[in-house]
C-alpha cells in the first residue's frame, strides 16, 4: 500500500486518502483536511465590497484600486492585493514546499521594516541604493536562519537586506542589527 504525508495535518495516509489528479498525481493535502477548509469558509464567509475600479483585499482588508490586484487570463482577479501576495503567501508557499513552519503579516514586515533606515548589512541608506529594472524596491524580505537550513519563515527569522546583499548572501546564516 503506498502512503503520503499531507502537508497540513503531517499524518501519513494511504494514497486513497488523497485526491487523485487528471496527471496521474495526487494532491499533498488529504481530502479530511480539504473538507475542513471549505466547511471552516463556508461558515464564515463574508462578502467583500467590489466595484468597477476598487476592490477589498480579503486578507489586508483594505479597498484598493483593480491595478493593486492580479487579474487572471479569464478576466477575474485574485482575492488578495499584490502587497499580500508577495508578503504573505509567496513565503508562505516556499515553507510549506520546504516544510517549515511560521507565517507573517504584511503589518508585521512594516512595522520592522520602520526599525531599519539603511540595509543591515553594507549600511548603504535604502535610497542611496539604486533600484534595479523589473523591481519597485531595494528592499528584500530575508530569513537570518535560511528556510533550506531549518529556518522559520517567521517574522523573528526576518530582516530587511537590500537586493544586492541577500543575493550574495545566498543560503548562508546571518544576523545583522539595525
Amino acid at each position: 500500500m503506498t502512503v503520503q504525508k499531507c502537508y497540513l495535518c503531517k499524518e501519513t495516509k494511504p494514497l486513497i486518502e488523497f485526491t487523485h489528479r487528471r496527471d496521474d498525481r495526487y494532491y499533498r493535502m488529504c481530502k479530511d483536511c480539504v473538507s475542513a477548509i471549505i466547511s471552516k469558509k463556508e461558515k464564515g464567509k463574508k462578502k467583500l465590497k467590489h466595484t468597477k475600479t476598487h476592490r477589498t483585499c480579503y486578507l489586508c482588508v483594505r479597498q484598493l484600486p483593480v491595478s493593486e490586484f492580479t487579474r487572471r487570463s479569464n478576466g477575474t482577479y485574485f482575492s488578495a492585493c499584490k502587497e499580500c501576495n508577495k508578503n504573505v503567501f509567496g513565503h508562505r508557499r516556499r515553507a510549506r514546499l520546504l516544510d517549515s513552519e511560521g507565517t507573517f503579516t504584511t503589518e508585521e514586515w512594516e512595522s520592522l521594516l520602520e526599525k531599519y533606515d539603511k540595509c543591515p548589512q553594507c549600511k548603504r541608506l535604502w535610497d542611496e541604493i539604486p533600484i534595479p529594472s523589473g523591481r519597485k524596491s531595494v528592499i528584500t524580505r530575508d530569513h537570518i536562519v535560511p528556510i533550506s537550513k531549518g529556518g522559520r519563515n517567521s517574522i523573528e527569522n526576518i530582516q530587511p537586506l537590500c537586493y544586492s546583499c541577500n543575493s550574495s548572501k545566498g543560503d548562508k546564516v546571518t544576523l545583522t542589527k539595525p
